[in-house]
C-alpha cells in the first residue's frame, strides 16, 4: 500500500488520531481507494483522510456515497467522520488558483476537438479573438499547471495535452470555474435582432442546453460573451409589450468559441451548473464523459 500513498500521522482537535493518505498517482479507481481507506482505518484504528490533487465527478460521488473522508487541496472537503458535509472552497480561494478565462476556453476547445498531437496556441487563440500576447500568457498558465507540454526548438512553440483528455480534464478541475460572470434578463425578439446584426452568437445555455433539441426554439437561457455585451450596449429589457423573456448568462470567454452548434459545450455547461439544482446531474456527467471519450466537432 505504501507504493500507492504517502502517509502522515496527526492528531485532530488535540485528541482524534488521524492519518493522511496522499495519493502518489492520482486517478486510482474509486473501488481501490475505498478498500484501502477501510483497511487503513482498521489497521491504524484512526480516521483516514484520503488526499488527492483532483477527483473526477464520478470518483467524488463514489467516495461520498461510501462515506470516505477526503480532501482536494484548495478545492473540496468531505469528512463525515468529523461531521463535515461536502464543502467547496470559497470563491475567493478558487479564484486565486483558477486559470485565466482565455486559458480555460482554449483548454476546453482542445479537449473537445480531440487534439492529440502538437497544436499552435497562437492559431487557436486567434480563432477565439485573443491576441498573441494573450496566447503566450495562457500557454504559460497551462504549462505551469501541468495540463499541457511545450515543444522545444523552432521559432514557434507548440503544445500538446499532458495525458489523455479524460486525465487532463480531471487534473484541471481545481483550476476551472464557472464561465458565468452575471445574468441579465432581456426581451428576446429585439435582443436577438441586435446580436445577429452585430455578429454576436448567443448559444443556448443553462438547463435548457440539456433539453431535447426539439424544444430549443423556446429556450429561456442563452450565453453571451462579456465583451459582446459591452459592444452591444444596453439590450432591450423585458416589459409589458415583450412576448418572450430570456435570461442571458454573461460569460468570461466567448461561448461560441467552444459551443457545439447552437448549444454551449458540455464542459462549460458542467462548470456553469455546479452547485445549481433542477437538472439531472448523472445525465450531465455522462454527457461530459461522452464528449471527452469521443470528441466533438465545432461548427
Amino acid at each position: 500500500m505504501a507504493s500507492r500513498y504517502h502517509f502522515a500521522e496527526l492528531t485532530l482537535y488535540g485528541e482524534t488520531p488521524a492519518m493522511l493518505a496522499v495519493a502518489r498517482e492520482p486517478g486510482e479507481s474509486s473501488t481501490r481507494v475505498i478498500q484501502d481507506v477501510r483497511c487503513l482505518r482498521s489497521a491504524a484504528n484512526a480516521l483516514v483522510l484520503y488526499v488527492s490533487p483532483y477527483l473526477t465527478p464520478t470518483q467524488r460521488r463514489f467516495l461520498v456515497e461510501n462515506h470516505i473522508d477526503f480532501v482536494v487541496p484548495h478545492a473540496q472537503l468531505f469528512a463525515p467522520s468529523l461531521a463535515i458535509e461536502f464543502r467547496d472552497a470559497p470563491d475567493h480561494e478558487k479564484k486565486a488558483i483558477s486559470l485565466l478565462p482565455s486559458a480555460q476556453a482554449v483548454l476546453i476547445h482542445v479537449l473537445l476537438s480531440g487534439q492529440s498531437r502538437w497544436w499552435s496556441p497562437r492559431e487557436i487563440s486567434a480563432a477565439a479573438g485573443y491576441t498573441s500576447m494573450t496566447a503566450s500568457r495562457l500557454s504559460g498558465e497551462l504549462v505551469g499547471r501541468g495540463l499541457v507540454e511545450r515543444s522545444t526548438g523552432g521559432r514557434e512553440r507548440f503544445l500538446k495535452l499532458a495525458g489523455s483528455r479524460e486525465e487532463v480534464w480531471a487534473r484541471a478541475q481545481p483550476f476551472l470555474r464557472s464561465p458565468v460572470v452575471k445574468e441579465v434578463d432581456v426581451c428576446w425578439g429585439p435582443t436577438a435582432d441586435v446580436l445577429r446584426d452585430a455578429g454576436h452568437p448567443a448559444p443556448i445555455a443553462g438547463i435548457d442546453a440539456l433539453t431535447d433539441p426539439a424544444s430549443h426554439a423556446s429556450a429561456g437561457t442563452r450565453a453571451l460573451h462579456v465583451e459582446a455585451l459591452r459592444l452591444s450596449g444596453a439590450l432591450p429589457a423585458p416589459g409589458p409589450d415583450c412576448t418572450r423573456n430570456v435570461r442571458l448568462q454573461i460569460w468570461a470567454y466567448p461561448p461560441a468559441f467552444t459551443s457545439i452548434g447552437d448549444v454551449v459545450d458540455p464542459l462549460s455547461l458542467y462548470l456553469s451548473l455546479q452547485g445549481r439544482r433542477g437538472h439531472d446531474v448523472d445525465a450531465l456527467e455522462q454527457r461530459v464523459e461522452q464528449a471527452l471519450c469521443g470528441g466533438v466537432h465545432h461548427s
